[in-house]
């Protein structure tokens, strides 16, 4: 196991090594990908029994990964 991000674990025998909460067998992703279908955090912190303070630890972790990507501007005609 390796904390990648404060509150956040990549272990190889825990979904594959993806990312997941600290604590938790829920991946970063299948928890970012709830909130963008439309859950709210307060669904969320229902249905798997998180806490404020982990949610925001998934939004920053989120967050380090995109300001991590390059991104590419692509101008439309």
């Amino acid at each position: 196991m390796q904390e990648i991000a404060p509150g956040v674990i990549s272990d190889p025998d825990i979904l594959g090594g993806r990312p997941t909460l600290k604590g938790h067998r829920i991946a970063i992703s299948q928890l970012m990908g709830q909130l963008a279908g439309g859950m709210s955090v307060a669904e969320i912190q229902d249905d798997y029994e998180l806490t404020d303070e982990e949610i925001q630890t998934i939004l920053a972790y989120a967050a380090s990964v995109v300001k991590e990507k390059d991104l590419v501007y692509v101008q439309h005609p």
